[in-house]
C-alpha cells in the first residue's frame, strides 16, 4: 500500500480523534465526583489487581461485601470493576488519568461505529459525517466525562464490535470471527446489563440485512453459544447480587406500561434538540390524565405509521428498531435502582444504532447539494462541539461546579443536600443549612443527609438537635458504612454534651461498623482519654496507628496518653517516630524535650470526636 493510501485510510480517524480531545479538553483538569468517591477514590478493591473469580463475584457498588449487611445494589458489572484496577495501577489516584482513560475508550466506540457505518452503508464519506455527529453530540458528554459511567463505554464498544463480527461470520463462515463474537459479547454484558439486548439486534439483523439466506436450523445455532454466555451470566449475577433482576421492586407496572411512549420521546428530544442538558431527574406525571399520557399515545401511533413506511427501506428499519429494541432497559419496566426515568449516559448505546439514520439521510443530502449539506453539517458540529466543551467545563468538571450548576441553575433539589455538604465543608454554615432542609424535606428516606445536617448541628453547637436529626432515621436501612457515620455522629453529639459513657458506647459501635476507618478510632480514643481511661485510649489509638502509621496526630495524641499514665519511656519511642521536619508544625519539639525531663504536667487536651 502507498503512503498516500495509507494517508487516505487514516484522515477520518485523525479528524475524529483531534476533534473529539478539542471538545474534551476540560476532561483533563477534571476531579472525581458523586459515584466517583465511593467506587473508585475510596474503594480499596480497585487498588489491586485479583483473581478471576473475585471480579465475577463483585456486585457494582459494593466494594466489602463483610461489611455491606443486606445492601445491594443491584448493578453487576465486574468487568468495569478490571478496568478500574487497570487505571489505578496506570494513573494511581489520579482523577484526570481516569478521565483519559474513558475519553480513550470513547474514541474506541467512534472507530468501531464508524466501521459498522461503512460496512452498512458503503459510504466513507457519509460515515465520517455521522460518526462525527455521534462523537461530538453533547448527550453523550455524561458518559465519557463521569468517570462511573464508564459501564456504557464498555458495553457498547464490546457490543458494536460483537455485531461486527457476527456479521463476518455469518456472511463470511469465519469460525474465528464468529469466537471473536461470542467473546466480546461476553465482554459487553459484563461491562453492562444492556448488552444482553444485542441478542435482539442479532435476530433483526437476520430477519432485514443478511444477505446470506440460511435455513432457520442454522441460524438457533448461530445463537446458541451467546444464549450459553447469558445464561452463565445469570448464574453468575445471581451469585453476586442474590437476584437474577434488580431487587428494587417496580411500584405500579401499568404506569411503566403507559408512559413508556412518553419516556422515549424525551430521550430522542434529547438527541434531536439538545438543549438545556444536565443531570436529569425526571419522574412519572402524577395522573394519567395529562398531555404526557397523549404525547406518548401520539407517539405510538407514529411509531407504528413509520415502521409501515419503513417497511421496504430495511436499513432504516433496522436502524430504528435498533435503537427503540436498545432503550427497552431504561424504560423502567425492569426493575431498577435509579432515581430518574431519563439520563444523559443512558443514551450512548441506543444512540449509536440510530446514528445508522443519520448516516442515510446525509448521504441523501450530499446528493442532492454537496455544498449546502457540508456547510449545514459543520454549523451542526460546531453547536454539539461548542456546547459539549461547556458542558465539559462548567457541568461535568467537578463537585463544586456541578452542585451550583443543578440546584441554582436548573433548581435540581435531588443535589441540594450535595450543594450543602459542598458549603458545609467551606465552612459557610447557614446557607449549608438551608439546602440541608430543602434536602431533607424533599427526600426524607435519604440518611445521608441526615447524617450531614447532624455534623453540621454539632460543629455549630447544637448536639440536642442532632441528637434528634439522627433518630429520625436510625430505623432506615443503611449500609454498615453509613451505619458508622450513624454511631459515630452519635458519639460525637453525646460528647460535646457531656455524656462520655453515651459517648464511648456509640463510638466503640462506630469502630466495630468500620474498623479500618482512623477518625472514630481517633474520636473512641479522645472520649476515652476525656474520661481518664487511658489505657484503654492508648490501646485504641495503636491499632489506629497499626492502620495508619504516618499519621502525626495520632502520634502525638498516644504519647499524651502514655505521659498521663507516666509511660515517658513509651512517649518518647513514640514521639521519635513521628519525622523531623514536622516537629515544628505539630509542636513536637516542645513536647519532646518536656517528656525527656519529666516535667510535662497532665495538661494536654486531646481533640474532641469530629462528626
Amino acid at each position: 500500500m502507498t503512503r498516500k493510501k495509507k494517508y487516505l485510510r487514516l484522515w477520518p480517524y485523525l479528524i475524529v480523534t483531534v476533534l473529539v480531545i478539542l471538545v474534551y479538553l476540560p476532561t483533563f483538569s477534571g476531579e472525581f465526583f458523586l459515584d466517583d468517591r465511593p467506587l473508585i477514590q475510596n474503594n480499596p478493591y480497585i487498588r489491586a489487581f485479583h483473581s478471576p473469580v473475585s471480579y465475577l463475584a463483585q456486585e457494582d457498588g459494593v466494594s466489602d461485601k463483610s461489611s455491606a449487611d443486606n445492601y445491594h445494589t443491584g448493578y453487576y458489572r465486574p468487568f468495569k470493576h478490571l478496568s478500574f484496577s487497570i487505571d489505578y495501577m496506570v494513573w494511581g489516584l489520579n482523577a484526570p488519568g481516569f478521565r483519559t482513560t474513558n475519553l480513550v475508550l470513547h474514541l474506541f466506540c467512534c472507530f468501531i461505529l464508524f466501521h459498522l457505518l461503512q460496512l452498512l452503508i458503503n459510504d466513507r464519506y457519509a460515515a465520517l459525517w455521522a460518526t462525527l455527529i455521534f462523537a461530538l453530540h453533547p448527550v453523550n458528554t455524561e458518559a465519557v466525562s463521569w468517570i462511573s459511567s464508564r459501564c456504557n463505554l464498555l458495553v457498547s464498544f464490546f457490543s458494536i464490535s460483537s455485531l461486527l463480527f457476527y456479521i463476518k461470520s455469518w456472511e463470511g463462515g469465519s469460525r474465528l470471527n464468529r469466537m471473536a463474537s461470542v467473546l466480546t459479547f461476553a465482554l459487553a454484558i459484563l461491562s453492562k446489563e444492556m448488552g444482553l439486548m444485542l441478542l435482539p439486534v442479532f435476530f433483526l439483523y437476520q430477519r432485514l440485512l443478511s444477505r446470506t439466506r440460511r435455513n432457520m436450523r442454522e441460524e438457533l445455532f448461530s445463537y446458541l453459544p451467546f444464549i450459553i454466555v447469558m445464561a452463565s451470566y445469570f448464574i453468575m449475577r445471581k451469585a453476586a447480587v442474590i437476584s437474577y433482576v434488580s431487587p428494587f421492586q417496580i411500584v405500579d407496572l401499568l404506569k411503566s406500561v403507559c408512559f413508556a411512549p412518553y419516556v422515549v420521546l424525551w430521550n430522542l428530544k434529547l438527541i434531536f434538540l439538545p438543549y438545556g442538558l444536565h443531570s436529569f431527574v425526571v419522574d412519572y406525571p402524577s395522573t394519567y390524565l395529562n398531555w404526557q399520557f397523549l404525547a406518548g399515545l401520539f407517539y405510538t401511533g407514529l411509531f407504528g405509521t413509520l415502521v409501515w413506511r419503513l417497511r421496504k427501506n430495511r436499513l432504516m428499519l433496522f436502524s430504528v428498531l435498533s435503537f427503540h429494541v436498545l432503550l427497552f432497559p431504561i424504560l423502567n419496566l425492569v426493575p431498577t435502582s435509579a432515581i430518574s426515568l431519563v439520563s444523559m449516559r443512558w443514551l450512548y448505546f441506543p444512540m449509536a444504532f440510530l446514528t445508522i439514520v443519520f448516516v442515510r439521510g446525509i448521504r441523501s443530502f450530499l446528493k442532492a447539494n454537496r455544498f449546502v449539506a457540508r456547510g449545514a453539517l459543520c454549523a451542526l458540529l460546531a453547536y454539539f462541539g461548542g456546547y459539549s466543551y461547556i458542558l465539559n467545563s462548567s457541568l461535568w468538571n467537578n463537585e463544586r461546579n456541578f452542585f451550583r450548576q443543578e440546584v441554582l441553575n436548573f433548581h435540581n433539589t435531588y443535589y441540594a443536600g450535595g450543594l450543602a455538604e459542598n458549603l458545609f465543608e467551606k465552612k459557610q454554615h447557614s446557607i449549608a443549612e438551608k439546602y440541608f432542609l430543602v434536602a431533607m424535606n424533599r427526600y426524607p428516606l435519604d440518611e445521608m443527609n441526615f447524617l450531614n445536617y447532624s455534623a453540621l448541628l454539632i460543629d455549630t453547637g447544637r448536639p440536642d438537635a442532632a441528637l434528634a436529626c439522627l433518630e429520625e432515621v436510625k430505623a432506615l436501612s443503611m449500609t454498615r458504612e453509613r451505619r458508622g457515620q450513624w454511631f459515630n455522629n452519635m458519639g460525637a453529639a453525646y460528647f460535646k454534651l457531656k455524656n462520655l459513657d453515651e459517648s464511648s458506647k456509640y463510638l466503640r459501635k462506630a469502630v466495630i461498623h468500620c474498623p479500618h476507618n482512623i477518625e472514630y478510632r481517633t474520636n473512641l480514643g479522645a472520649a476515652y482519654t476525656t474520661k481518664g481511661d487511658y489505657e484503654r485510649a492508648a490501646s485504641v489509638l495503636e491499632k489506629a496507628l497499626e492502620i495508619a502509621p504516618d499519621s502525626v496526630p495520632l502520634h502525638k495524641n498516644l504519647a499524651l496518653n502514655y505521659i498521663k499514665m507516666k509511660r515517658y519511656r513509651d512517649a518518647v519511642r513514640v514521639l521519635r517516630d513521628i519525622p523531623e521536619k514536622e516537629w515544628a508544625k505539630h509542636g513536637v519539639q516542645e513536647l519532646f524535650e518536656k517528656v525527656q525531663k519529666g516535667l510535662l504536667k497532665s495538661d494536654g487536651k486531646p481533640g474532641e470526636p469530629q462528626p
